[in-house]
C-alpha cells in the first residue's frame, strides 16, 4: 500500500495543528544530538490524527516511557491518512521495521506492505 505520508513535523502544537482530523498511522521520533539522527520512540495509529498526535505532546504525554523522549530531545512526527480496515496491519508493519521502545499495544494481525519512507 503506498501511504502518503506528511513531512517530518515538529511535535508540538504548531506541528499538530497541520494534521487534519482523519484516521490514519504515525510514528513519533526523536534527534540524537550525537549523531544527528532521528530514531522512531513510538508508533500509532488513531481515528483522529489530530486529536491523538496532541496527546503525545509535551505536557499531555501518559506514557511514562515518552516522557524521556519529549523531556530530553527534540521530537518529531510523521503521519499517513489509512482507513480504518488497513490501519492494524500498517501500524504492525511499522512496528515491525521500527521496533519502538515505547509502545504499548502491538497489532495481532498480519503487517501489509506499506512504504516506510525512512
Amino acid at each position: 500500500m503506498q501511504l502518503n505520508w506528511t513531512d517530518l513535523k515538529s511535535l508540538d502544537s504548531e506541528g499538530v495543528s497541520t494534521i487534519s482530523e482523519v484516521g490514519g498511522i504515525y510514528r513519533l521520533s526523536y534527534l540524537n544530538p550525537t549523531d544527528g539522527k532521528l530514531y522512531v520512540y513510538y508508533v500509532g495509529q488513531a481515528a483522529n490524527l489530530n486529536s491523538r498526535l496532541g496527546e503525545h505532546q509535551r505536557g499531555q504525554e501518559v506514557n511514562v516511557q515518552c516522557h524521556k523522549y519529549l523531556n530530553g530531545y527534540e521530537c518529531y512526527f510523521r503521519a499517513a491518512g489509512v482507513h480504518k480496515d488497513y490501519r492494524d496491519g500498517a501500524e504492525a508493519a511499522l512496528y515491525n521495521h521500527f521496533k519502538p521502545e515505547c509502545c504499548e499495544r502491538i497489532p495481532n494481525t498480519i503487517p501489509i506492505e506499506i512504504n516506510i519512507n525512512n
